[in-house]
């Protein structure tokens, strides 16, 4: 599926459902509910094997550069989260929660700051390296 398939699959499907559970929402808000969280799983699978390419052509493109991979998947799951966290929000605010949802993303925040942590200390340790390295030449 080309990018302007997926582009207009995704933006047909989501429509045709936020119209469908509009209607739904008078009568039965479950089943509203379920209409659109159904949408965006079928949405979020189309997405995924966009994805494949995608990760395939970063990581050749990294082996060119000699970047670590480490960062690579840092970097990576950082992206999960912030999707995933963004996600949850969404739907817990559909379904009228907002306190949830603010839960959802304070738990994405923190989940992010946990994940940077062994960045900050490869940040740290280069810098040290650095300091000690032009204290001792002088």
């Amino acid at each position: 599926m080309t990018m302007s398939e997926m582009l207009i699959a995704a933006t047909g499907i989501l429509l045709c459902a936020a119209m469908l559970a509009v209607m739904l929402r008078v009568q039965k808000p479950e089943l509203a509910l379920c209409l659109s969280l159904g949408a965006g799983a079928l949405v979020l699978f189309l997405l995924l094997q966009q994805l494949t390419p995608l990760l395939a052509t970063m990581r050749r493109m990294l082996s060119m550069a000699d970047f670590p991979s480490e960062y690579f998947g840092v970097v990576l799951k950082a992206a999960g989260v912030c999707m995933l966290t963004q996600l949850t929000a969404d739907t817990c605010r559909d379904a009228g929660e907002n306190a949830l949802a603010s839960k959802a993303e304070l738990v994405g925040r923190v989940l992010m700051l946990v994940l940077s942590v062994p960045l900050f200390e490869k940040l740290l340790s280069l810098v040290v390296t650095l300091i000690n390295g032009q204290v001792m030449s002088e």
